[in-house]
């Protein structure tokens, strides 16, 4: 596998998480980081749901609450 370096900024609690990860699986922080940026993410449940709404970042709140019933 080719390796590319880059320096990120994480937030210390991230950056905290990522450490004890790495530790409990007995590999270095950027193997952690490299498994966790290859995995797939997650859909979003709400993601697709109103289309076309140019107001929608501003309703993000609404929507949720609206789709939680």
């Amino acid at each position: 596998m080719t390796s590319v370096r880059r320096t990120i900024s994480l937030p210390p609690h991230v950056a905290a998480w990522i450490e004890r990860a790495a530790k409990q699986r007995g590999v270095s922080f950027s193997a952690m980081v490299a498994e966790l940026a290859s995995r797939v993410p997650e859909e979003l449940p709400y993601a697709g749901l109103v289309e076309d709404d140019e107001d929608l970042s501003l309703r993000v709140e609404e929507v949720r609450k609206r789709r939680a019933g």
